[in-house]
């Protein structure tokens, strides 16, 4: 029984987390739009919802959803970190790409932590 309140507070950390590196995906992606074009246009939101739709999707899991929903995520979440892999490649995108290994790689080993307490 006393082990429950440092799990209890291991949780809600890793949720802290999971939700900071969330919105920073999300904050990265309007910032690569934004600076995608020379002007705003009407393709900026455009190029914002492309990269960020399947972030959005999950918004209901990240805010407190079933483990199951996580589990979905955490795959998606996987998706990202390859796509950072591979702009990072680019010269010129070196730094977005980093930024989003570092906060997809965060995201996904948080999420695997929350779903094992949330477990237990």
């Amino acid at each position: 029984m006393s082990e429950q309140p440092a799990i209890n507070a291991r949780l809600l950390l890793a949720h802290r987390i999971i939700l900071v590196c969330y919105y920073g995906l999300l904050a990265l992606f309007l910032f690569i739009s934004l600076t995608a074009l020379d002007s705003f246009s009407v393709a900026t939101p455009v190029i914002w919802l492309l990269q960020s739709l399947p972030l959005l999707i999950f918004i209901g899991a990240v805010h407190g959803g079933k483990a199951s929903q996580l589990i979905w995520f955490s795959l998606v979440v996987l998706l990202y970190f390859m796509h950072g892999v591979l702009v990072a490649f680019n010269a010129s995108r070196l730094a977005n790409g980093l930024v989003e290994v570092g906060l997809s790689a965060i995201l996904f080993c948080t999420l695997m932590l929350y779903l094992k307490l949330a477990r237990t």
